[in-house]
């Protein structure tokens, strides 16, 4: 669930929009909490997530250390059976991204190929790249992108969302709290189906 906290003097001004406001904040938090669940979910009373360590994605490639090279990548591709590579996609946070925009072949070609026609996503290898700021970071010991076909992740809506006023608790300060809820459930049901890329070297101890 969410939570956000608006004036009192915004729910009575008429000339703004309060419902349209709280939905549409809503809306962005719901999908950016359901998003790294998706990815970062430990399976407890939360979605189970792509890169979670033994649920998620298979490790398909460990690198050396915390250096990624074309090989590496092409490496990535061709752990994945080939019934998976026909749908398959990449999904990293931008910090990986910009490594992997350096990355070049033997004839010095990038691997990654923008996108020139609006619509038509950023590619690598011929493969659609997805972003998304709550993949892992890249660092020793952790996952760094995943690669594979991600239907088979399903996902699992448990009931429509829900929201709740909150008077009483900000009252105090002329706050109003409202509370959204949504129950969402996802695994990835084939983990062959997804190989992960994972850092080398030992993780910082947290």
């Amino acid at each position: 669930h969410v939570a956000i906290k608006v004036t009192e003097e915004l729910l009575y001004d008429s000339a703004f929009n309060l419902e349209n406001y709280i939905t549409d904040q809503f809306g962005k938090a719901l999908a950016n909490a359901e998003e790294d669940a998706f990815l970062n979910g430990d399976g407890s009373g939360k979605p189970t997530g792509l890169f979670h360590a033994t649920k998620g994605g298979q490790i398909g490639l460990t690198l050396s250390a915390t250096k990624i090279a074309s090989d590496d990548v092409i490496s990535l591709i061709y752990k994945l059976k080939r019934p998976y590579r026909q749908n398959a996609s990449f999904i990293m946070n931008d910090q990986t991204l910009s490594e992997i925009r350096k990355l070049k072949d033997n004839n010095g070609a990038y691997l990654w190929q923008p996108s020139y026609q609006a619509g038509e996503p950023d590619r690598l290898c011929g493969y659609t790249i997805h972003t998304s700021a709550y993949a892992p970071t890249f660092e020793a010991g952790k996952p760094v992108m995943a690669f594979g076909d991600f239907s088979y992740y399903n996902i699992g809506d448990r009931g429509t969302r829900s929201l709740q006023q909150l008077r009483e608790l900000f009252a105090g300060n002329g706050m109003i709290g409202y509370v959204a809820k949504e129950r969402v459930d996802g695994v990835l049901v084939l983990p062959v189906a997804v190989q992960i890329m994972k850092a080398g070297g030992t993780a910082a101890k947290p």
